[in-house]
């Protein structure tokens, strides 16, 4: 009771605000966020993907369209053609990260999808695989931390970390872009 007690009076006093202003300040995801697609490519820069029909099979919403092509190189089976996502009917719920075999797709923390078209939404080849606002939001769920073998064109940005005056939220251990962070063990 004397916690509840305590963050009662810290929040009218103003010592703690969990509000966040968005967009000047954003929540914190973690590396296990499900947000937009990414396809990975090989050193090459070829997609990863072999056409196998594993993510769209796994997919709930059946939002993954792929056409297989031959690759022109024999170590190869087949590669997609044409990969769609349907980014309205798509779920997020990360089946189809777990389902690739070849580690072909994985998840950003991208939350912020908008489009001013149903056109727009529908998310092909070039869109997955190329993706410039990455650095921003960074990397969210694959089965490994490490890709293997697969590389993603993009250098993570620096987060700035700037003081808001007399802002403080209460939030888990993490970077926030701005941020500053409350702990209670501290005083």
């Amino acid at each position: 009771m004397g916690l509840t007690i305590n963050r009662m009076m810290d929040n009218l006093t103003g010592k703690v605000n969990a509000t966040i202003r968005y967009p000047e300040e954003r929540r914190a995801y973690s590396d296990r966020f499900r947000g937009a697609h990414i396809l990975t490519a090989r050193e090459d820069g070829s997609p990863r993907c072999v056409a196998c029909y594993m993510c769209a099979t796994a997919c709930p919403a059946d939002c993954i369209y792929i056409e297989p092509a031959e690759h022109p190189d024999p170590l190869i089976e087949k590669y997609p053609a044409r990969f769609d996502i349907d980014m309205l009917r798509c779920v997020f719920c990360g089946f189809c990260v777990d389902a690739c075999p070849e580690e072909a797709i994985i998840m950003s923390r991208e939350s912020e999808l908008c489009a001013y078209t149903r056109e727009e939404t529908m998310w092909d080849i070039k869109r997955l695989m190329s993706r410039p606002e990455l650095p921003e939001f960074g990397l969210g769920y694959r089965p490994n931390e490490t890709l293997v073998d697969s590389t993603i064109k993009f250098v993570p940005k620096e987060k700035e970390k700037k003081e808001l005056a007399g802002r403080i939220t209460l939030k888990e251990d993490v970077e926030m872009i701005p941020h500053v962070t409350f702990d209670p063990t501290k005083d």
